[in-house]
């Protein structure tokens, strides 16, 4: 608790040793939809206030080469999100970051440093990026009271975020007696790459095996990371049988077919679902193909359209079962970690509807 100690008078510092700018630029990162931002900016910031050796915008030990010709040394900023922020975060924060076990995993912080060049996905993410790197930057060449500073309005700043240690915080029941399928589907096709197509079969799972089934959502950054996290979902059938559940929701190519048979086999499961969502392709001639090369292999390889169980789902039940069904997709939401413009979107679709 000590690092909390220290913080506790951050707790409503309103920034005003700060500039607007500066200010805005952190409570921007703090609040965007891009978890991974937060966490890297929370980091960062706390090396900074620590250790004047390394560089704030360091997120790999590959960036050695390069902090040394700037007179800095690189860390592994992700060892130590794990293990300092990440358990900090769950014991004081309550999941106000975000609630991820592993947050530098994904792809904003798989490279050596913060740079405006590193890949994002789309202009918002590019601003954010953009503003993220300016206080890393800013930090690293601040004085010790300026850094400081910047880390205390950014601790006060998660500290006003909503806590999401349970679903019971993030989600309110549905309970709707005029649900129509409408909001489902247009849950499903949002472009939230592949995360509404994760939470919507795990439903769909829960729903039509019954109880007995055992369904698995791994975090979307985290699917596959271990032999006991084969695909985006793991399914165990009363009957004993056990299925690696890959979703893609965007065209596909052989290749991601093969990886995901290739990846249950090497865990030693030899039944996999490839389950396809509404902005993959719906029909491809060399699907029937793959299946029968990897039956000669062993492996049972099914291709599944969500949108067709979304629609036998949505058929066969009244509003009363689609209420479960969606309080179902919020339980996977919270399970796989969703991203906040994910978790935003549901409950402008389910929620706001049914207040």
């Amino acid at each position: 608790m000590r690092l909390h100690d220290y913080l506790a008078s951050s707790i409503g510092y309103s920034g005003e040793d700060l500039s607007p700018e500066v200010r805005a630029d952190i409570s921007t990162v703090v609040n965007s939809v891009r978890k991974t931002y937060r966490y890297v900016l929370f980091v960062g910031l706390l090396v900074a206030v620590t250790d004047r050796r390394f560089h704030p915008r360091c997120l790999q030990m590959k960036a050695k080469t390069d902090l040394a010709a700037m007179d800095k040394e690189a860390f592994d900023a992700r060892s130590l999100c794990k293990n300092v922020v990440v358990p900090f975060e769950k014991l004081v924060l309550k999941g106000k970051m975000g609630g991820s076990g592993d947050p530098y995993v994904s792809n904003p912080a798989r490279l050596p440093m913060v740079e405006k060049d590193n890949d994002a996905k789309s202009a918002l993410d590019r601003d954010h990026l953009s503003r993220l790197y300016d206080v890393l930057e800013l930090a690293n060449g601040a004085d010790m009271a300026l850094r400081k500073n910047l880390f205390r309005y950014a601790y006060a700043q998660v500290w006003e975020r909503a806590a999401t240690e349970t679903s019971v915080a993030e989600f309110e029941t549905i309970a709707d007696d005029k649900l129509t399928s409408g909001p489902f589907f247009d849950f499903l096709e949002s472009h939230t790459q592949g995360a509404s197509s994760v939470a919507v079969l795990a439903a769909f799972f829960r729903r039509f095996y019954g109880k007995g089934t055992e369904v698995a959502v791994h975090p979307l950054t985290e699917s596959g990371m271990s032999s006991r996290e084969v695909g985006d979902i793991d399914l165990k059938l009363k009957d004993g049988r056990v299925f690696a559940v890959e979703v893609k929701d965007k065209p596909y190519k052989d290749i991601d077919v093969n990886h995901a048979c290739e990846k249950a086999l090497k865990a030693g499961v030899r039944r996999v679902v490839f389950a396809f969502g509404p902005q993959a392709e719906k029909s491809r001639p060399s699907d029937g193909v793959l299946a029968s090369f990897w039956l000669e292999k062993g492996v049972e390889l099914t291709f599944l359209s969500i949108s067709s169980s979304l629609a036998v789902a949505m058929a066969s039940s009244d509003a009363m079962l689609r209420c479960e069904m969606a309080n179902a997709i919020a339980d996977a939401l919270h399970e796989m970690n969703a991203p906040d413009d994910v978790k935003g979107r549901f409950r402008e679709l389910f929620q706001a509807r049914s207040a």
